[in-house]
């Protein structure tokens, strides 16, 4: 069967990657809502991706064909979420007293014990480059399956290519 997954893996990945960046130069708030554009984002790819699959394999594809497709550009979305974490650590190195301030503020607010609070602020600071790049990779990842769901579910199937048509 005719593959898809790598172009649209790589331009998706790429999209969600120079989206979040401006969201980070721009100093827009995380917790605005914007972030979700980014699931927008992968979903309209996958959708692509799904299609593109679809089409190029004379839409002779099944459910999981389709949905095989998608999360391999996942999965490629997922290697460049993880190099895209590294590469925050070291291109926005405030952003890390950024976020433990945001968490004080809000386990302030919250009333959050202070025991508490400094536990949850001493690990935050203690694991996190682990916690950048490797939420970024299980978050793309499990956004990634939810999302590849839908795509699937959108291109037209035949089924699979009967014997007599297969090269």
């Amino acid at each position: 069967m005719k593959q898809t997954h790598t172009t649209y893996g790589l331009i998706t990945g790429l999209a969600t990657i120079i989206f979040g960046a401006l969201m980070m130069v721009m100093k827009m708030d995380m917790d605005s809502g914007l972030q979700y554009v980014t699931y927008l984002i992968m979903l309209a790819g996958l959708v692509m991706n799904a299609m593109a699959y679809a089409k190029a394999n004379d839409n002779y594809v099944t459910f999981g064909n389709v949905y095989g497709s998608c999360f391999k550009a996942v999965l490629i979305m997922s290697v460049l979420a993880l190099i895209w974490g590294v590469v925050i650590i070291y291109a926005f190195p405030d952003l890390k007293d950024e976020v433990l301030s945001k968490m004080a503020d809000k386990f302030e607010k919250d009333g959050t014990p202070e025991e508490q609070a400094e536990v949850a602020m001493n690990m935050t600071e203690k694991y996190w480059g682990v916690t950048m790049i490797f939420g970024s990779l299980i978050g793309t990842m499990f956004m990634g399956a939810l999302l590849s769901l839908i795509a699937a579910a959108i291109p037209k199937k035949k089924g699979a290519m009967p014997e007599h048509m297969q090269p």
